[in-house]
């Protein structure tokens, strides 16, 4: 049986996966959405410790491995990526690699937060600031349940992200989809892509959906279009995504043949300032 392991986004928990855990379930898979350093009783984690407790987790689980990770995560995935080959993965609204460049959506929230991270204090964003950023297509009941499960960021991990972990891939071996909100203010599809660009994956983007579509009404396309790549994974392939025209939806190769060598070693694959 092939197990799905799914790993949350920045102050996040397994919980957001609950939407997904029965549909996986009913198709066969044994799914076990993980809990992140950091973001559980023992405190404080840094990014290191997130790529070694998700490298542990996929080396211990039974058969093959599907691999979801959502956010910040799915940055922490990008690194297991270079050590390791899984059935497939699927990254939704992942945080590209190298130093981050904030939406416009975060700039009223950023002075507070880089504020109480420089202090070493675990960030608890205020509910407007969730709301702004990673609910904004969360219907209300679903928002406020979620508000009683989120937890404060981790210090550490915020100031390691926020360092530029760097992503290199040696192995292309993996089949991997990126998910993409068309209205994600966190990840704007263009910089979502550049994952897709790296590991020669395929982006998909859904308009009208957010940063969260595991909550969101619009999850619902999104889930079905992820069980149909996980039961048939491709890599790569060019494939029309909803939402990109005919002259984005395509494939790594097509898009590196388009804008050539040079373009494609100046562009913003977020190597330029991430550390080694």
């Amino acid at each position: 049986m092939t197990t799905v392991l799914a790993a949350h986004g920045l102050g996040l928990g397994p919980w957001v996966f609950d939407p997904w855990r029965r549909p996986f379930e009913a198709a066969g898979y044994r799914f076990e959405a993980l809990r992140m350093p950091g973001h559980g009783p023992e405190g404080d984690a840094s990014f290191a410790d997130a790529v070694a407790a998700l490298d542990a987790a996929v080396g211990a689980a039974p058969g093959p491995v599907v691999l979801v990770a959502h956010s910040y995560s799915a940055l922490v995935a990008q690194v297991v990526l270079c050590r390791r080959t899984v059935a497939a993965a699927v990254l939704v609204c992942p945080l590209p690699p190298g130093r981050p460049v904030p939406s416009r959506a975060s700039w009223p929230h950023l002075p507070r937060a880089l504020a109480t991270l420089a202090l070493g204090r675990p960030y608890r964003p205020s509910r407007r600031a969730w709301r702004a950023l990673g609910f904004s297509h969360v219907p209300d009941a679903a928002f406020e349940a979620a508000m009683r499960e989120a937890v404060p960021w981790p210090p550490r991990l915020c100031r390691d992200l926020l360092a530029a972990p760097a992503v290199q891939p040696t192995s292309l071996d993996t089949p991997v989809l990126v998910v993409l909100g068309g209205d994600d203010p966190v990840v704007p599809p263009a910089a979502g892509r550049v994952v897709a660009d790296l590991f020669e994956g395929v982006a998909w983007r859904y308009d009208g959906v957010g940063h969260t579509p595991m909550l969101e009404p619009g999850g619902e396309r999104v889930l079905a279009d992820v069980l149909a790549f996980c039961a048939a994974p491709v890599r790569p392939r060019v494939i029309e995504s909803e939402g990109f025209g005919p002259d984005e939806g395509i494939g790594h190769t097509t898009r590196r043949a388009r804008r050539g060598e040079k373009a494609r070693k100046r562009s913003a694959y977020g190597q330029k300032a991430a550390r080694a």
